[in-house]
């Protein structure tokens, strides 16, 4: 009789184990590259590339083929994932800004569900990461060199020899590794790489760098675009001057340098690699969502350009994947954004998305129920940096269309394009002026009037 009744008690605690266990919050991981441009991977059809750790990771998930960021600098870009807003709501439109008063980012909100919310790596949005709800965190700021880089670790400021990405990685694993079983997390890691460093360069071990060869290297087909039907502007622009001080568009030197690119990117692929390989030694993957995606896109040599801000395609186009529980293996290629990561990471925890999010959840996509939440964005060109001009653009189905301003009063139209993607990948042949367009240009227009009148101007009336 008694060993009837151990046995019941222990029955009945196994029922209460797996059902504490089934009900339990899932954690996640979001891993955030820094100028990873979408086909600096080789699971996105790039056979050059090795990157290994995060092919492997993509190919688990759902690889999302058509992900773009809603501006493309590093500050706007971490704020947009943050809280799931454009730039013109939450007030990071330049690098080194602050958040609106009263801004929320998604640790905020996870913290008060109970989660235990840490950031490592680079930050680079003007407020601390304990301001904006991060109970742990082992950050430096900005960019910088990638040795001896000074990195404020739990409040104490230490400067280690070796790699501030690889200092960080094993930072990440020492956070989930005290995260414990007890209550879920919240961990976003950012990398510095494949950022160039202070010296504008990627300095990559030679034991990497002998991976590649020069004479294999893409070279853009655009990279002789003598911006005759553009904006007057991008001819002075940094990036046109910048990529000439590099020695665009001379083949041979967008090859060295792409060699460069494609060097410091394998070094941070292995970084990354372990904190993936410790999420699987840990036992945690199957309650674990990993999301990967990189905070903007990078030109080398497109349209005779380097570094991102404009709207063309390299420049706003990023890898992103999804794994985690209920998640099938495959590509979509519905249109998403980083500020979809923020809803979507409420909504798989089960929490309320707040009614002032510009982003969607992508739940029903990861699940397989829907195929998409969109059919067009806006991307907001509004910061200055590098001399640019205030733009809009939308991306709807095939097209870009781009509209350039004297200044950020949005008053005055500078400049029109409008592109066909699938027949004119390169953006080479301005559509705008053509008659067969006028419908959808107008079209366009539209959406960018809307948008205008939805987030920017009572944005930046707030502001004011």
């Amino acid at each position: 009789m008694r060993i009837l009744f151990a046995m019941l008690i222990l029955f009945l605690g196994t029922l209460g184990y797996h059902s504490t266990w089934a009900q339990k919050k899932p954690n996640f991981i979001v891993i955030l590259t820094d100028d990873q441009r979408f086909d600096a991977l080789q699971a996105n059809n790039n056979p050059v590339i090795l990157t290994p750790n995060l092919d492997r990771l993509v190919k688990r998930g759902k690889n999302f083929t058509n992900a773009h960021v809603v501006f493309s600098l590093c500050s706007p870009s971490r704020a947009a994932v943050l809280t799931g807003r454009y730039g013109s709501a939450n007030g990071v439109l330049e690098l080194d800004s602050k958040l609106n008063p009263g801004e929320k980012t998604i640790a905020n909100y996870l913290k008060a569900a109970g989660y235990y919310t840490g950031v490592s790596g680079k930050w680079h949005v003007d407020q601390s990461p304990k301001e904006l709800g991060f109970d742990f965190a082992t950050t430096f700021y900005s960019n910088g060199t990638y040795y001896g880089r000074k990195i404020n670790d739990q409040g104490n400021i230490v400067q280690p020899a070796e790699h501030c990405d690889l200092y960080c990685a094993r930072r990440s694993i020492e956070f989930l590794e005290r995260a414990g079983a007890d209550r879920p997390f919240f961990l976003f890691h950012n990398t510095q790489l494949p950022h160039m460093n202070d010296k504008l360069a990627w300095p990559a071990p030679d034991s990497i760098r002998a991976r590649y060869q020069e004479a294999d290297m893409p070279v853009a087909a655009n990279k002789d675009d003598d911006l005759s039907d553009k904006p007057a502007y991008l001819k002075t622009v940094r990036n046109r001057t910048q990529a000439k001080e590099y020695g665009y568009p001379d083949k041979d030197k967008i090859q060295a340098h792409t060699k460069d690119y494609y060097s410091v990117l394998s070094e941070m692929d292995a970084f990354v690699g372990s904190i993936l390989k410790k999420v699987e030694e840990l036992g945690i993957a199957d309650n674990t969502y990993i999301i990967f995606i990189s905070d903007n896109g990078w030109m080398l040599g497109d349209h005779g350009f380097t570094r991102k801000v404009l709207p063309y395609l390299p420049s706003t186009h990023v890898p992103m994947a999804i794994i985690g529980p209920g998640i099938a293996a495959s590509e979509n290629s519905s249109l998403v954004l980083n500020i979809d990561l923020m809803p979507t990471i409420l909504d798989l925890a089960g929490l309320k998305i707040p009614g002032n999010i510009h982003g969607e959840s992508l739940k029903e996509i990861l699940l397989g129920k829907e195929k998409n939440v969109r059919d067009h964005f806006v991307y907001e060109g509004l910061g200055t940096y590098g001399g640019a001009q205030p733009n809009l653009t939308v991306v709807s189905g095939p097209y870009r269309y781009i509209v350039t301003y004297e200044d950020d009063k949005l008053d005055r139209v500078n400049f029109r394009e409008l592109y066909r993607i699938d027949d004119d990948p390169d953006e080479m042949t301005n559509l705008a002026r053509g008659a067969a367009y006028t419908t959808t240009v107008k079209k366009m227009q539209r959406f960018i009037d809307l948008h205008r009148k939805e987030v920017v101007k009572p944005s930046r009336a707030a502001v004011h």
